[in-house]
């Protein structure tokens, strides 16, 4: 079973590859392609902040429903097959066309992502949790650098968004292949057999959980500000290389981190936030943009890796789409949220946005030692 485990967290990644490869290659041109349409900066900028908006708000109703229905692999294929709706913009002769393409496949996954991490979880308790959610970001982070590098070689190379667009019929076709390879070879009857045996595990309080999450969110420099910051100090052209790297960081380091978790389990989540503490300091203090795209890329494959894994193994599994569907929203609020005091902060003074930051990664520890102590006091009282 550990083999057969390990193959099809194999074959979830490959999906996200595929995915990934169209969906943030279209998503690296968005903007450009949009006014290209005729769309205003203004349109551009609202819709693609309800792109992102339906995506993280949606997963509470996507989540809880896929538990209430049992229907984790309906809502994940429904959720990827969304994706092959992009290669549609090819024949968008209008912005409005454009942005309907665009948030449906924003709205699918809202509707796969807490299904998918499920039915990751159940396969992925035979390998570890941390390993599993690690080997799938690191395939996920190489389709989303796949993606807009086809789309780059093919602007520069035809010089229209036509021909880049078309070309992403080929992941989607190999997107829907692994999808039915990967649904015959998960069995249902496992997924069955782990939710009966599930029912007499432990339930643990999340809350001290959840507002770790949140405070360590919230405390997050994000990349669009550090690239604001050091367009003035680094040429423009190199920014979309400190981009990659830390996306390539992400993925080398998810599965590290996994592969740690699995060992010492809830110890790994203090690297969040006293990691989080120093992007800051070297970005706007220090002035070593270099070294804070790498700490950021560390952070974020723990957040991909180690965030999931902690619901796989303290959420039963007949509740965990809801639970996940609250962790995304949660995670979507805190970016939202930080994003915009680390902003106003900016505008201020930016060399103060490391005493904002390292105060409310204080109060993310302080969550973290709060819900050690309610884990103890469950597995006391079993």
């Amino acid at each position: 079973m550990r083999n057969q485990a390990f193959y099809i967290i194999l074959l979830f990644g490959l999906v996200s590859l595929f995915g990934d490869i169209v969906y943030e290659g279209i998503r690296s041109i968005n903007g450009p392609f949009l006014a290209s349409l005729g769309a205003s900066a203004f349109i551009i900028g609202f819709f693609s902040g309800l792109g992102e908006f339906l995506t993280y708000s949606l997963r509470f109703f996507t989540g809880y429903f896929s538990d209430k229905k049992k229907s984790y692999w309906l809502f994940t294929i429904i959720g990827y097959l969304s994706i092959c709706f992009l290669p549609l913009l090819a024949f968008a002769k209008s912005w409005e066309i454009a942005v309907l393409l665009l948030l449906i496949e924003r709205t699918g996954k809202a509707i796969r992502t807490p299904a998918r991490d499920v039915l990751i979880s159940i396969v992925g308790k035979n390998i570890g949790y941390g390993k599993s959610f690690g080997i799938h970001e690191v395939l996920d982070q190489i389709g989303a650098f796949l993606g807009p590098f086809i789309f780059f070689y093919s602007l520069k190379k035809f010089g229209n968004y036509s021909f880049a667009f078309h070309l992403m019929w080929f992941p989607c076709f190999f997107l829907v292949c692994v999808i039915i390879i990967l649904k015959k070879i998960y069995s249902f009857a496992v997924e069955i057999k782990e939710i009966k045996q599930d029912k007499e595990s432990p339930n643990y309080s999340l809350i001290f959980y959840l507002f770790f999450i949140f405070f360590s969110i919230v405390g997050l420099v994000n990349f669009p500000i550090i690239a604001y910051h050091i367009k003035n100090t680094i040429p423009l052209s190199n920014i979309p290389l400190f981009y990659t790297l830390s996306m390539a960081i992400d993925g080398i380091i998810a599965l590290i981190i996994g592969n740690l978790y699995d060992r010492i389990k809830f110890k790994t989540l203090i690297v969040v936030p006293v990691f989080t503490i120093f992007i800051p300091v070297l970005i706007f203090n220090l002035n070593f943009p270099l070294l804070g795209v790498i700490i950021l890329g560390i952070i974020i494959g723990c957040h991909e890796t180690i965030l999931r894994a902690v619901i796989a193994d303290l959420v039963r599994i007949s509740q965990r789409g809801f639970v996940y569907g609250i962790f995304n929203t949660i995670y979507g609020f805190g970016l939202f949220i930080g994003s915009g005091i680390v902003g106003f902060l900016y505008e201020r003074n930016f060399k103060i946005i490391w005493f904002y930051v390292f105060i409310v990664e204080i109060i993310s520890l302080i969550f973290l030692y709060l819900q050690k102590i309610n884990m103890k006091n469950v597995e006391k009282n079993r």
